[in-house]
């Protein structure tokens, strides 16, 4: 296999690039540390709201990857998951990238709405609360909203040491591993970082806007050192230098989808 090189230098650059005021990654132990942040920054009413209907407050993190669980069983739902928004363009146009509601912004406002009916039965309005802990963690993993032509980096194949694997699961799965393997101790320890001033920060927009931030990402950061290669031998050490980004867009994930549910369910 002829893997690129990831050139020395975009290497300099990137490491430049992974400062605290950006942002990047989800397999099950990622979708299990948004829901564990966002547990601890519950409400007690969202809380109590989410226990009634989950069954348990624990649900809510022991259930975060349901959405992904039943894909197999509901194919309809698996263009829910991301939002293909074109890698150079500068932001999400939804009449372009979401056709007919299929992507995750237009599902994650789909579920609020259906969450705050107090109409609808308890069953409709549980699944629908699943569906928007996975969504909310969905929309802020970088290669859940750009479009490049390769499915979201599963077509650009990776070497990292003798792991061969692609681009896609490196983001969904190595660089919150490089976190640490236990889910309930990375949660609790982005949470006792997150300031008072990140909350405050975080906790506002729209999940187009969230969109736009991870698409951003993707656009600005993890395509460039890329160089265009569909094949590429990535530095060792690649996950661990994209873990302090991955915790930053994780907490950001975490706070937000508690905010969504502490103004959703009072």
């Amino acid at each position: 296999m002829n893997f690129r090189q990831f050139p020395s230098s975009a290497l300099v650059a990137a490491s430049l690039l992974l400062a605290p005021a950006s942002a990047f990654a989800w397999g099950a132990e990622g979708h299990e540390i948004v829901a564990g942040v966002a547990l601890h920054e519950l409400a007690p009413a969202a809380r109590a709201q989410v226990a009634r209907l989950l069954g348990g407050e624990a649900m809510l993190v022991a259930q975060s990857n349901w959405a992904d669980e039943i894909k197999s069983q509901r194919r309809d739902t698996a263009p829910w998951h991301f939002v293909d928004i074109p890698l150079p363009a500068r932001e999400l146009v939804m009449q372009r990238d979401c056709a007919d509601g299929n992507c995750v912004v237009a599902q994650i406002q789909a579920d609020l709405q259906m969450l705050r009916n107090k109409k609808l039965g308890d069953a409709a309005r549980a699944q629908a609360l699943l569906f928007l802990i996975h969504f909310v963690a969905d929309v802020h993993q970088p290669l859940h909203a750009e479009d490049n032509g390769d499915k979201g980096g599963n077509e650009v194949r990776v070497e990292i040491g003798r792991e061969r694997a692609n681009l896609h699961k490196v983001w969904d799965v190595d660089v919150v591993e490089a976190m640490g393997l236990d889910p309930g101790a990375a949660a609790a320890g982005i949470e006792r970082i997150i300031s008072r001033e990140q909350r405050q920060a975080w906790a506002h927009g729209t999940p187009a806007d969230w969109a736009n931030q991870a698409h951003a990402i993707a656009r600005d950061q993890i395509y460039p050192p890329l160089q265009g290669a569909r094949e590429v031998r990535l530095p060792r050490d690649y996950a661990w230098r994209e873990a302090q980004l991955t915790r930053l867009q994780l907490a950001r994930a975490g706070v937000r989808l508690a905010w969504l549910l502490n103004t959703t369910l009072k």
